[in-house]
């Protein structure tokens, strides 16, 4: 879609931030091969640039933010040769950047899970955010931070409670009132208090064998999570594992005791959460 909206739209600017030369980076204006790990100081050398430049929006940040004295004290020390050493790019091309997307009509930033998964990836998701807040490209048509999910319906996921530590509707599992509502709309008389294990959890017990059974729907651990070592010897060590999957080819499919068939997203019907974050009603088309 993006390669079709640069054909259509010549003046769109597409900037890849990536180490490696990807096939998204042979389309791009402005390849920023950063070092690995180098995403927190890129993005506070951009807001450095676009601070000195004038190029921020104090009137929106003034009313919609709140801390960004701290930042300012914070990004003052990353300075344009400084971060173009440490990320290993030209000062030019940090300039450029910092121009497009504070001073376009509309500045969308797409991410994935290399700033989702990574050990510091809330500190990541927090600088690219406050770009945005930074110069209001955020909360209009085509403006804003856009993290594309890596797992099927992974927001929906979260919505309908399926997270160790977190509740239909996004209720807070260690909030007694919000254990009370869902308790009261479940027909049950209490929820437990303690969160369960989280994924990378669950796979550490299962590798220590605390956990004997697992059953995995709609996910391929044996590829997508981190620490593969763990994770295989886990499934290897579990006694019984169930897995759920639309395609026999998946790497996790190998280390199942019993292979169930799963329907795709053609062949059933409920709710789905876009990338926008509406629900949508999907209808089965096809018999699965």
């Amino acid at each position: 879609r993006i390669e079709d909206a640069k054909k259509a739209r010549p003046g769109l600017k597409l900037v890849v931030v990536d180490p490696r030369r990807t096939e998204t980076a042979e389309v791009a204006d402005l390849h920023l091969a950063i070092q690995p790990g180098t995403d927190v100081l890129l993005c506070h050398g951009l807001l450095h640039i676009m601070l000195q430049e004038g190029w921020t929006r104090p009137d929106w940040i003034a009313e919609h933010t709140s801390g960004f004295e701290a930042l300012q004290v914070l990004v003052a020390q990353a300075t344009p040769q400084q971060v173009a050493r440490h990320c290993g790019i030209q000062v030019e091309d940090l300039h450029t950047a910092a121009r497009w997307f504070a001073t376009s009509g509309a500045t969308l930033s797409l991410y994935c899970m290399g700033l989702n998964q990574s050990s510091s990836g809330s500190d990541k998701n927090a600088a690219l955010i406050n770009l945005h807040l930074a110069t209001a490209q955020i909360g209009r048509p085509g403006a804003g931070p856009l993290s594309l999910t890596g797992q099927p319906n992974a927001m929906g996921g979260r919505e309908v409670g399926a997270m160790a530590n977190l509740l239909s509707g996004h209720r807070d599992l260690a909030s007694p009132g919000d254990r009370a509502e869902i308790a009261r709309l479940w027909g049950v008389d209490a929820l437990p208090d303690r969160p369960g294990k989280t994924a990378i959890e669950m796979f550490q017990a299962a590798a220590d064998g605390e956990i004997k059974a697992l059953w995995i729907a709609c996910t391929n651990p044996a590829q997508s999570m981190p620490d593969q070592a763990t994770v295989r010897r886990a499934l290897e060590r579990a006694e019984f594992v169930i897995v759920q999957e639309a395609y026999a080819t998946a790497a996790t499919c190998q280390y199942a005791d019993l292979l169930l068939p799963a329907a795709s997203w053609g062949e059933k019907s409920g709710s789905v959460t876009n990338s926008e974050r509406r629900i949508s009603l999907v209808r089965a088309a096809v018999p699965a």
